[in-house]
């Protein structure tokens, strides 16, 4: 029971990175040329929150764990 947490953890972490990725990119490509592309839009946008919270719970598990897997 001990390393599914751990588990858990890292699965969410890497998920999180690689949704928000994927969201950046959808979110570069809805970008009109005529605006400009900032970083700051790009990365305060609303779409990625969801990816924020994914990523902040996966470290906050590991965090809680104590960063070990079962030991």
């Amino acid at each position: 029971m001990e390393p599914i947490i751990p588990i858990v953890a890292v699965a969410l972490l890497v998920g999180g990175l690689i949704g928000q990725g994927f969201e950046m990119r959808k979110i570069r490509n809805s970008v009109k040329t005529d605006e400009e592309l900032n970083p700051k839009n790009v990365f305060t946008d609303k779409r990625n929150i969801k990816w924020y919270i994914m990523i902040g719970a996966g470290l906050v598990l590991w965090y809680a764990v104590g960063g070990k897997f079962g030991q």
